[in-house]
């Protein structure tokens, strides 16, 4: 006697996705506390002053920019699902734990950015999301377990898990950098991600070119 797979809608999945990215990406900005700074007197002391604030919008740009890279991946992955279960659907709310976090560890390395600690912390919980949001995809199109019928190319299979590893890899670099060597402007390698994602493009462009991986492929 076979067991009786249930279904779920990967709606709902995608419509609690939009809604945690999009609050955690609004909630970020508020980490940027012009409140912080220091008494002005004149036009060229004020410039001085606003750059109190660069470190608080250089980590909320990189926040913000992986965040969409992530929640544009994710749309990726649904728009070649056919449907998700329930394993699929705790991978994906357990990513968006770690999303809802975000204007927390933000607003922590902002404040703290010579510290290792903040940047770990930091660090950390873009490792997190970039690792849980790969292991959703490998689950998903793996074998072509949730796959629509028309699969997706072995370069697009492929090149997702590389982009999506991409950055924890940086991640791993920035927060060993941190500890080893400074703190202080560690985060700009996480610059490396666009070049690292630019690298894979070439490498898998013609490695998998016309090779489909379809569902139970």
């Amino acid at each position: 006697m076979t067991e009786k797979v249930r279904i779920l809608s990967k709606n709902r999945v995608e419509a609690l996705t939009d809604g945690i990215y999009a609050i955690a990406l609004t909630l970020a900005v508020l980490t940027i506390d012009v409140g912080e700074l220091p008494p002005v007197g004149s036009g060229d002391s004020f410039a001085a002053a606003l750059s109190v604030t660069f470190p608080q919008l250089l980590h909320y740009a990189i926040a913000f920019f992986v965040l969409i890279s992530f929640w544009m991946a994710h749309h990726r992955q649904v728009s070649y699902i056919k449907h998700v279960d329930g394993v699929y659907v705790w991978l994906n709310v357990v990513t968006l734990f770690f999303v809802a976090l975000i204007p927390f560890t933000t607003d922590l390395v902002g404040s703290y950015s010579d510290y290792p600690l903040a940047v770990t912390f930091y660090s950390g919980n873009l490792f997190m999301i970039g690792l849980l949001t790969t292991v959703s995809w490998v689950y998903a199109a793996g074998g072509g377990r949730l796959l629509s019928e028309g699969g997706i190319s072995m370069e697009g299979y492929v090149s997702a898990i590389g982009r999506g590893l991409a950055v924890p890899f940086v991640c791993i670099i920035v927060i060993a950098w941190a500890n080893l060597v400074s703190a202080d402007g560690s985060t700009w390698l996480f610059l490396l991600i666009p070049l690292i994602h630019f690298i894979i493009r070439m490498m898998l462009k013609r490695k998998y070119s016309g090779k489909r991986l379809t569902e139970n492929n």
